[in-house]
């Protein structure tokens, strides 16, 4: 036999991974992961680099700035930062620290403390407090956006929306680094302390930068906006305030994703804001995809009465110069919408997306309120009727609130557990041409009817547990939005007994179907990215845990009430570049003070 035709089975060499399969498993890594995997080898390091350094976190300080600049330009990374993230909301971050015990077995020294305090003292200096401070913030900023050619992303957290765990997983690297140098465990601290009201708009700084910095940012997220420090409270008029505007125009002119979230009762008429907003969606004519956030009407029940006049968000965002409705499309290559909170008539909603009908495909609506007067509110069944018929949706979702003003008050789940459930009915019966009747229809309000009617027999329809019917005026004063025992009536007469199955949605089955859901209690979350790049968990049940007269316990099986107690918390974003778990990129150094504590060993990170 010919030697070179045969060889042994250990000589033989191993075969490569294909580029495309190593690809998919260096994207799905975590970022602890990710940089052992660097290590290993040159090749490995340059497939992982992309992913690892593709997302970079940021705070207003200039220590920060340019430690990141000084600790990564001699490894010539920065073309392979993409995202920005720009945050903002920590701003008493360093006042806190000055309180907070050290994780010691002794306790410090007075002349420690003075030291950690002077050093504190110096890091809070670099931050842009002052109005005085704009112009510094811009500069340094500017030079940080020059040196990444490759920057397609900036997402800005201006302000604290209230939603903030007390423990979250993620805070910026920065002040991590900061914590642990003076010995401090953040992940055992309440991370609300440190959230600081700054009263200027940091969103206004870093996209004037990217500006000055002429950058081409394919996707701009803002959120927790303050209007008032953003667009100002007198009317736009000056030139200053018109340049400020166009800055803005000129940089939202190349995005194809936009993101644009406010803070609740930040808007002023006399300010002009909403018309400010319309100036920047007219101005973003390449936008695909578009996230709106305006006014929670669900949160702020208490504060309006039916005596007070409301204004619609959408009423004043269509309004034309000369009046009348805009009758053209305001962003012509719209293809998906996602509108998280709004108040506005149904008139408005539907008008603003009839324009947009040739190009929107996707649509996705929350914490939605019609404004309505007493002798006639406004229906939603009517208008998700409409929606059926004027627009071609491929796709449609609802959660959250939905409300009337009136007895219409619905609480719609983020998932929708079945294909059977009433969310999903009324998901299909908006996208699906075929469906005639409108499994809502039983609950619609009646031709010369002011509202929901009341059943003669007391029993309310209540829905099933994805789409929860509640009718009382104020539903958020009367619930226990934290059950230990939850049950699934909601009945206007006296009776506590359990009312049989209606005709919108039949509750006998729902431990049948929710134990072929959750086969598995320790099965992983399946993560869906979409283009927006939202990562939406399969396996949640709802963004907010149900009220605790909507789901009867007995009726439940025990996963679905273990899961229904402690949800898994959603994930609503790529994790950021810092994370308690180790799951941080690569640590760079910043140029803190150089001052140094008695009895205390500062290592550089």
């Amino acid at each position: 036999m010919d030697p070179s035709t045969s060889s042994a089975p250990s000589d033989r060499l191993i075969p490569e991974l294909p580029n495309e399969i190593l690809l998919i498993i260096v994207q799905h890594c975590p970022r602890a992961t990710l940089k052992n995997v660097r290590l290993a080898s040159r090749g490995l390091a340059q497939v992982a680099d992309p992913y690892l350094w593709r997302k970079v976190a940021l705070v207003p300080n200039e220590y920060c700035i340019y430690g990141f600049l000084n600790a990564v330009r001699r490894f010539q990374i920065l073309g392979l930062v993409t995202k920005l993230t720009y945050d903002a909301r920590f701003g008493g971050f360093f006042q806190c620290m000055k309180h907070i015990k050290p994780d010691l077995a002794r306790p410090r020294s007075e002349q420690e403390k003075a030291s950690i305090e002077s050093i504190l003292d110096r890091l809070s200096g670099g931050c842009f407090t002052p109005h005085e401070d704009t112009g510094i913030e811009v500069a340094i900023l500017s030079m940080a956006l020059r040196a990444l050619p490759n920057l397609r992303e900036i997402r800005v957290e201006d302000y604290d929306d209230g939603d903030m765990e007390p423990y979250p997983t993620k805070i910026p690297q920065f002040y991590r680094l900061i914590a642990r140098s003076i010995k401090v465990n953040l992940d055992t601290k309440n991370c609300r302390q440190f959230v600081g009201a700054h009263g200027r708009s940091y969103t206004k700084g870093i996209l004037t930068a990217a500006f000055s910095a002429g950058s081409r940012l394919q996707a701009i997220k803002l959120k927790n906006l303050d209007s008032r420090p953003l667009f100002g409270v007198a009317p736009k008029d000056t030139s200053a305030a018109y340049q400020q505007l166009r800055i803005f125009k000129n940089l939202v002119q190349y995005a194809h994703l936009l993101d644009l979230s406010f803070l609740n009762d930040t808007f002023i008429t006399t300010g002009r804001h909403i018309e400010s907003v319309q100036t920047l969606l007219r101005s973003a004519r390449r936008v695909k995809t578009l996230k709106l956030r305006l006014t929670d009407y669900s949160i702020n029940i208490p504060k309006y009465s039916d005596e007070e006049e409301v204004q619609s968000d959408l009423g004043a965002l269509l309004q034309s110069p000369s009046g009348s409705w805009i009758s053209c499309a305001m962003m012509p290559q719209l293809q998906a919408l996602t509108i998280e909170a709004c108040i506005c008539h149904d008139d408005d909603l539907m008008h603003f997306l009839n324009i947009h009908a040739s190009t929107l495909r996707r649509l996705e609506l929350s914490n939605m309120t019609l404004l309505g007067v007493h002798d006639r509110r406004e229906c939603w069944v009517k208008l998700i009727k409409s929606l059926k018929r004027h627009l071609k949706l491929t796709s449609i979702s609802f959660s959250g609130w939905f409300s009337n003003g009136g007895r219409q008050q619905w609480f719609v789940a983020k998932d929708s557990v079945g294909t059977r459930r009433l969310k999903a009915r009324v998901e299909r019966y908006v996208v699906d041409s075929q469906i005639r009747e409108c499994p809502l229809e039983c609950v619609a309000i009646q031709p010369n009817e002011s509202d929901v009617n009341k059943p003669a027999s007391g029993e309310e329809i209540e829905g099933d547990v994805t789409w929860a019917m509640v009718y009382t005026k104020h539903p958020i004063e009367s619930m226990d939005w934290h059950p230990q025992a939850p049950s699934f009536i909601v009945s206007s007469g006296a009776s506590s007994s359990p009312s049989p199955p209606t005709s919108v949605g039949d509750v006998n089955d729902l431990a049948e179907e929710c134990a072929s859901h959750w086969d598995d209690p320790d099965e992983p979350t399946t993560i869906l990215e979409d283009s927006d790049d939202l990562a939406l968990p399969l396996a949640h049940f709802g963004e907010f845990p149900l009220p605790s007269h909507m789901v009867e316990a007995k009726q439940l099986s025990p996963i679905f009430q273990s899961q229904l107690q402690s949800p898994p918390p959603l994930h609503t974003g790529v994790p950021e570049t810092s994370s308690h778990d180790g799951a941080s990129p690569p640590i760079w150094s910043f140029p803190l003070p150089n001052i140094q504590c008695p009895g205390m060993s500062t290592k550089k990170a």
